[in-house]
């Protein structure tokens, strides 16, 4: 009998050292199927992330902020994680630097910081990029013509101001057409439809909606991908917008140009707080900030996702933020870049 328990004990431990290598074998043809080239198709469908911020004279003395202001500016960068940020409002690097690693990203401020007699002593509101370097970037001269005085009579020539210029780069990836990046802040004054267009803010904003234009037409005539985002200072998504008209009407194709933020829901809790004046709270829930696109980036964004990073209100009283929320497209991206 003792045999006999000896000998099931030997099959037993036998069965169990069988399927302890089957398990093995079967998980190490499992780790054979994965191929190199299935995690490479997983790489080619990341997303580029892009976020157009009006940081509201940010570094500027006009809008003094505390260390622990720019760790919060620094916290939303981190927090979205974009590849590309698209900035307005912005008066120097050493700022931007505050709250960007350097090994991460690349700064391309406005052209007109070159300008002296386009620029103030003391503060200035440029445009501009940070984008990552990982990105391959190609940097051509900006919009300047954006940058008037006011807006010129026919025939005439119009006056250089000191208004923002239109920041432009181009983003080559790894296969796919580049894409044409334009980032704006336009005139304010005329942000919404009940404005007359007779007035001065909106005049200007007409001129610069006609420069617009033929920028778009250029991307058009070449068959460019294209975006433009920022402060457009008018709310484009209302109804019969004529500024957004004004650019879509480009070209024999009316679908050519798209509103990305269209439907958009804005909510966007800011304090305001002017010299002299009382500080206030407002709840903005219609934007001016947008993204306008070429159709196929149009496209790939219905594949990706838009939003609006918004603000708590206990953050918004606590620290110095911006008077704009931040907006965030991200999109299929055909890269093998590691992000």
């Amino acid at each position: 009998m003792a045999h006999l328990r000896q000998h099931l004990r030997t099959l037993r431990f036998l069965l169990i050292l069988w399927l302890f290598m089957a398990l093995i074998f079967s998980l190490s043809s499992r780790a054979e199927e994965t191929k190199p080239s299935d995690f490479q198709v997983e790489k080619s469908q990341q997303a580029l992330t892009i976020m157009s911020w009006n940081m509201e004279w940010f570094g500027a003395s006009q809008r003094p902020r505390t260390t622990a202001d720019y760790q919060y500016f620094a916290g939303v960068i981190r927090q979205i994680a974009p590849d590309i940020i698209t900035f307005q409002e912005v008066d120097n690097y050493r700022a931007l630097r505050r709250i960007l690693p350097g090994k991460q990203y690349r700064i391309f401020l406005s052209d007109r910081q070159e300008q002296i007699q386009e620029g103030f002593k003391d503060s200035n509101q440029y445009t501009g990029f940070a984008v990552k370097h990982t990105l391959n970037v190609a940097d051509p001269k900006d919009l300047a013509s954006l940058n008037i005085r006011y807006a010129p009579a026919t025939g005439e020539t119009p006056r250089r101001g000191r208004l923002r210029y239109g920041a432009y780069i181009i983003i080559y990836p790894e296969s796919g057409p580049p894409l044409h990046l334009l980032n704006v802040h336009l005139k304010s004054g005329c942000y919404a439809q009940k404005i007359s267009k007779r007035s001065a803010s909106c005049r200007v904003l007409g001129y610069q909606a006609t420069i617009l234009s033929n920028w778009i037409s250029q991307r058009l005539a070449h068959r460019e991908s294209f975006l433009i985002s920022g402060d457009f200072n008018h709310r484009l998504a209302e109804p019969g917008s004529w500024l957004f008209t004004s650019l879509v009407n480009q070209g024999d194709d009316k679908d050519t140009v798209h509103l990305l933020t269209k439907n958009v829901q804005a909510s966007c809790y800011v304090r305001l707080s002017r010299a002299g004046k009382k500080t206030k709270y407002r709840h903005y829930t219609k934007l001016i900030d947008h993204f306008v696109s070429s159709a196929d980036i149009a496209e790939a964004a219905q594949r990706g996702q838009v939003y609006q990073f918004s603000f708590t209100g206990q953050d918004v009283s606590r620290y110095t933020l911006s008077d704009h929320c931040p907006l965030v497209l991200r999109l299929p991206w055909p890269s093998n870049h590691p992000k």
